[in-house]
């Protein structure tokens, strides 16, 4: 199963959320704008956070490296 997505990130993050949850039907993504402060801080096996510019959330480009954890 896959646990990185580096060739998402630069995608639209509605997209890469729908790419992710294909390839892995074990984890859910989540889509936050950047700079969002409150995100548990602990791992999790089974959730990928994609982070996209808050001027254009959800639909913005993922500007973080996808992976579960």
């Amino acid at each position: 199963m896959k646990v990185e997505w580096p060739e998402l990130r630069g995608v639209s993050a509605i997209e890469a959320k729908k790419q992710i949850e294909s390839d892995n039907p074990n984890v859910t993504a989540f889509i936050y704008p950047q700079g969002v402060v409150y995100l548990p801080a602990i791992n999790c096996c089974n959730r990928v956070v994609l982070y996209v510019p808050s001027d254009n959330y959800p639909n913005g480009p993922v500007i973080n490296l996808p992976m579960v954890g």
